[in-house]
């Protein structure tokens, strides 16, 4: 019995493969085995090759890896871009009777299987698809009953009829293949009594903001981030929140602003040229000290670039982005469990700080499905911060002038002003784009813009200090081998692990969660005889603010294909790279 099984379905945009995909995986989940989901697809509606890949084990996966088991393959090029992942008792599902003839590899097992007859016979040639789940089902001694209930959670809502016909067409398939093959290919899929949810990194994302408090959300529909408006449409509401559907990213983001400034928790989300576009409010968000959450899920770029392709090229943008000098946080999940804390954690940082915050996450962890226990997500371990917002009319009296007009932009030690949202009394104030005075009238007088400028800077400083930017550590800690990550490459660093210690190579991994402010890494680089940054860019964006962070030159694995690290790629990776000079100065 294989450890591990890697199941895919591929064909074209239009065929059904991601709601195929979907399917197989939460029969998995909830046959108690741990999954973890790759996807593949064009950036079109119909056409275009696409797939949809599952990891599946009863124990945890983190990552996709260069094998591949079991494929559904609905064209030809569906087995000409997995050849490399085939192997010698790698069974390929596909429809003889279709016009294609399929050019299958000598070493695996050619499962021909009448799809569509079967789909017609059970009710519809639409649920082709459902036949080769069932189908893959008896090659893989999967129970179908676990199908039954995934296509039930599917389905339900069309009604028993389309559920039954869809269970029709699955054990068609089983039968099928029961009836005209002998195959033993090793493979029976171990089942388990645990219970795990199964999400991708953009709904966490959106139950982080619902469990926030987030109560108004604006947005344009923009792949890959679109999905966070999707989970919280018709969710907010049950909260007494609203999802507004903006004609672009710029009115997304000053909506979003506009919300926050009534003292709703508010956010936006947008990916690539979006960012772009949402630029100039930035610095609009900071100099009116409002707190505001600005989620950008990247992709591949600059301009159009690949719009459904994994890159981490945003960094700079989060980084620098906006004209001035804008003061910013910005948070990057390493896995999808952190999607869900970090979206917490950056609404309490918005508030407390009354800054805008970014949460930066990227392609491949949004549409990543992964099982979790429940206990992931302790909703009764959630903490609120709003920071200095006035709740009640004495607070304010701390806060007014000698004519009784509040200091909405007062200079405080730690660089926090109180925060009075309409309605407040004797909380009335304005608040504009330029530089302001305490009382938020414009001004150019030079002492009074000194002091609003480093007001607004000593906010970062007084979160360096109360805040804990730590990281997530994994290996050796003792290690003279040192790997830094960010962002989604935490779970294949993990699993490459065991591929390096079979090689008698020592790792030590640290996965950091936040861009900025940032944990201090001088004295584990100091201690490394080696060090490695790993990220999907071209140009090693986090490593050009390490190495400017200990003014120490550091070696680079930069993958910008458009597709995510696989931890065996990794493995090697790392090898080779141990084995290099680190550049010159």
């Amino acid at each position: 019995m294989a450890e591990d099984l890697n199941w895919a379905v591929g064909g074209e945009a239009g065929d059904g493969i991601d709601s195929t995909g979907k399917i197989f995986a939460q029969a998995l989940s909830r046959a108690g085995r741990h999954v973890f989901t790759s996807k593949d697809f064009a950036s079109r509606i119909r056409g275009g090759y696409t797939a949809y890949k599952i990891r599946t084990s009863v124990d945890q996966v983190q990552s996709v890896v260069d094998r591949l088991d079991i494929l559904v393959a609905l064209t030809q090029r569906t087995i000409d871009e997995n050849l490399d992942e085939l192997h010698e008792g790698s069974a390929i599902i596909y429809d003889g009777e279709r016009s294609w003839e399929a050019d299958i590899p000598e070493d695996a097992a050619a499962v021909d299987v009448p799809l569509k007859s079967l789909a017609e016979d059970a009710g519809g040639a639409i649920m082709r698809n459902i036949v080769a789940l069932g189908a893959a089902c008896e090659i893989t001694g999967f129970d179908v009953e676990y199908l039954d209930e995934a296509l039930e959670k599917r389905f339900g809502g069309k009604g028993s009829k389309i559920v039954e016909n869809n269970k029709e067409a699955a054990r068609l398939g089983q039968e099928y293949v029961q009836e005209n093959y002998d195959l033993d290919l090793g493979y029976d899929l171990e089942t388990t009594d645990n219970d795990y949810v199964l999400l991708n990194g953009n709904e966490a994302i959106g139950m982080g903001a619902l469990a926030a408090g987030c109560r108004f959300y604006a947005g344009y529909p923009i792949t890959p981030a679109t999905s966070i408006m999707e989970y919280l449409t018709g969710r907010i509401e049950d909260y007494g929140g609203h999802v507004v559907q903006a004609e672009d990213e710029l009115s997304a983001i000053n909506m979003a602003l506009g919300a926050a400034r009534s003292g709703a928790r508010s956010m936006t989300a947008t990916s690539g040229a979006g960012i772009d576009l949402m630029t100039e409010t930035f610095g609009l968000v900071a100099t009116s000290e409002t707190p505001l959450v600005i989620t950008d899920v990247q992709r591949s770029g600059p301009s159009t670039g690949m719009p459904t392709k994994q890159e981490q090229g945003d960094l700079n943008m989060a980084l620098y982005g906006g004209h001035g000098e804008v003061p910013r946080f910005i948070v990057a999940p390493t896995t999808i469990t952190e999607c869900f804390w970090k979206t917490i954690e950056a609404f309490n940082l918005a508030e407390k700080y009354q800054t805008p915050v970014f949460l930066v996450s990227d392609l491949a962890m949004s549409v990543t499905e992964q099982t979790f226990s429940p206990e992931a997500f302790d909703m009764d371990a959630v903490e609120i911060d709003r920071g200095k917002l006035i709740e009640g009319d004495d607070e304010v009296d701390e806060w007014l002038d000698s004519q009784g007009r509040f200091r909405a932009h007062a200079v405080t030690d730690d660089g926090v002003s109180p925060r009075a949202i309409p309605g407040t009394t004797d909380g009335a104030h304005m608040s504009t784009g330029l530089e302001h005075d305490e009382l938020g009238r414009r001004t150019e007088d030079q002492d009074e813009r000194v002091r609003q400028v480093d007001k607004r800077s000593r906010k970062v400083e007084t979160a360096k200090e109360r805040e804990e930017w730590d990281y997530r550590e994994f290996g050796d800690a003792d290690a003279d081998n040192l790997i830094i990550s960010w962002g989604s490459n935490e779970g294949a660093l993990i699993e490459a692990l065991e591929y390096l210690e079979d090689d008698g190579i020592d790792v030590r991994i640290i996965s950091v969660p936040y861009i900025f402010p940032r944990p201090d890494l001088s004295d584990e680089i100091d201690a490394a005889e080696e060090t490695i940054v790993v990220e999907c860019n071209a140009t090693g964006q986090f490593a050009d603010v390490i190495e400017h962070d200990v003014l120490t030159r550091v070696k680079r694995i930069n993958k910008y294909t458009g597709v995510r690290f696989k931890a065996d790629e990794l493995a090697e990776e790392i090898i080779d790279k141990l084995s290099q000079e680190v550049p010159a100065q």
